[in-house]
């Protein structure tokens, strides 16, 4: 069931009118479950019936400032990453929603602080434009910061620059309060399935739904 919350006026407008860039959080977003990393770390480490999307263990910000075991990243290289993605993990329809923003030329980006390497995937899978997200050093034992959630703000500009898109024709969607970061180089920012009552406010507008089109459906009524 879909459940949509338009913070605009015009329920007739067609938002899509002249947007150029799409750019799309992972975790939450493409991605049902919220961590990519807690998922990672729990693979790594042989729990493999780990399959609950709310958990919040291991996220970036406190494996990049307290790091982990060093016997964990032997399990933690590209190759080995890509495997712990559940393909059931992924949002409905993310294929028909890619193919009807490329119908419009419309580009199309993750900017993610979750795995580097899942972005890449879905990116790859989907035929998007561009992708960003958090990596591991497996030489040097560190995480690597691409993409900081407070201000990702600073790699849609640097998107934005690369496709030579302006912010009145960008369109971002999060799902928690950080991505909020992006509302400040985007003219629109959805909310979907948020999972802070508190960012509601601050978001043009809000879907709640499983299927990733149900934001095409909004944006075009």
């Amino acid at each position: 069931m879909m459940e949509i919350i338009e913070n605009k006026n015009n329920s007739n407008f067609n938002y899509l009118k002249n947007i150029k860039l799409m750019v799309f959080d992972m975790d939450g977003v493409l991605l049902k479950n919220r961590n990519s990393w807690d998922v990672i770390i729990n693979r790594a480490i042989k729990n493999n019936n780990y399959n609950d999307y709310n958990r919040m263990e291991y996220t970036f910000d406190y494996i990049y400032k307290n790091n982990i075991p060093e016997n964990y990243y032997n399990n933690l290289k590209d190759y080995n990453i890509k495997k712990y993605l559940n393909i059931n993990d992924m949002s409905d329809n993310i294929n028909n929603t890619v193919e009807y923003l490329k119908s419009k030329n419309i580009k199309t980006a993750i900017v993610s602080a979750g795995s580097h390497c899942f972005a890449e995937y879905l990116s790859d899978l989907f035929g998007m434009d561009y992708f960003i997200g958090n990596k591991i050093d497996i030489n040097k034992k560190i995480f690597i910061k691409n993409v900081d959630p407070a201000y990702k703000d600073k790699n849609i500009k640097f998107i934005q620059k690369k496709f030579n898109v302006k912010m009145e024709n960008t369109i971002s969607i999060g799902d928690s309060f950080y991505d909020l970061s992006m509302k400040r180089s985007s003219k629109y920012f959805i909310a979907f399935n948020p999972s802070n009552i508190e960012m509601m406010k601050y978001s043009d507008f809000v879907v709640k739904s499983n299927n990733l089109y149900d934001v095409i459906k909004t944006l075009k009524n």
